[in-house]
């Protein structure tokens, strides 16, 4: 987390890098295609499928089960529709691993590795240090 803000700093100079560079090797006409062509695709499966799934779940209330696959369609469309609509290659790469249902379930498994349930933080427990573990028997 103390490295989130540096990369929300460093990462639109590397995709403008990315973006020089591929368009010094494709062309700048077909590097524009690509941010335009990518940017209609990101808007429609935030409008089309963001709402289709939404849809669904209300229209379905008693028949929707929520799986694993449902809730990753869920969560992860609209998440990689709006890394598609960003301009820029490397984050399309990544919208695109986000909608590949192979995938998610990798991306899911990084996430989770990183998050930690509440309690549990970098801060020792000072009362760990002081247990002596042995045996009790009350004498009658």
């Amino acid at each position: 987390m103390r490295y989130f803000f540096l990369f929300l700093i460093i990462f639109p100079f590397i995709e403008i890098y990315t973006l020089i560079v591929i368009g010094g090797s494709i062309g700048a006409f077909n590097t524009m295609l690509w941010i335009f062509f990518s940017g209609i695709m990101g808007l429609y499966l935030l409008r089309n499928q963001g709402l289709r799934t939404i849809l669904d779940i209300k229209s379905k209330k008693s028949v929707f089960e929520p799986t694993a696959n449902n809730f990753l369609k869920t969560i992860f469309t609209p998440i990689g529709g709006v890394f598609i609509l960003i301009p820029g290659f490397i984050t399309d790469f990544i919208g695109i691993l986000i909608l590949l249902p192979i995938t998610r379930i990798f991306i899911l498994g990084l996430i989770f590795s990183y998050l930690r349930p509440l309690g549990q933080g970098t801060v020792k427990n000072k009362f760990n240090e002081d247990w002596i573990e042995g045996e009790y028997r009350k004498d009658k």
